[in-house]
């Protein structure tokens, strides 16, 4: 599928919330469980850190979004692990399949490397094994499975960690 990668902005907030939310409704995506509202989106894209990448990719004509990545520092009190980013990956179901999370993943790789990052981090619900062949076909490796890492929907899901050197 021809997509275009771009960087998110404010004014995708409302398609960002659409995507996410249906991903949410579905149970099986992401650990997130409760819906995102509109201004919760805007405050992400506002704070989001200046040395993270946020990707869309939208339709050719750039109005439908059809998915969002990206990749933030690592939350660590130690420049140890400046060099470390962890990433996120949501597709709408209908666009899933059709190489819009690879386009992204080109495209962020890219950025992520011009910003310094050396190495990038996932975290994978277990349940999902989809979402676990995608990251292992974009280069990422299992390093390990977090028993009972998330309580999602009042349930506890293992998650699979994966990582990606890309430096």
């Amino acid at each position: 599928m021809l997509v275009i990668v771009r960087p998110a902005r404010e004014e995708d907030a409302p398609q960002m919330v659409d995507l996410l939310n249906g991903l949410i409704s579905q149970g099986r995506y992401t650990v997130m469980d409760e819906p995102v509202g509109l201004r919760e989106q805007v405050d992400f894209i506002r704070a989001f850190p200046d040395r993270g990448v946020f990707h869309l990719a939208v339709c050719p004509t750039g109005q439908e979004v059809l998915g969002m990545q990206d990749v933030q520092p690592l939350s660590a009190p130690h420049r140890a692990f400046s060099h470390v980013g962890e990433v996120s990956t949501f597709v709408r179901p209908d666009a899933q399949g059709v190489g819009v999370g690879g386009s992204l993943c080109r495209a962020t790789f890219e950025a992520v490397r011009e910003r310094g990052f050396r190495k990038i981090l996932a975290t994978v619900r277990a349940d999902n094994p989809l979402a676990v062949a995608f990251y292992l076909g974009q280069g990422f490796r299992v390093i390990g499975t977090a028993q009972q890492h998330a309580y999602v929907g009042g349930n506890y899901v293992d998650e699979v960690l994966m990582e990606k050197l890309v430096g």
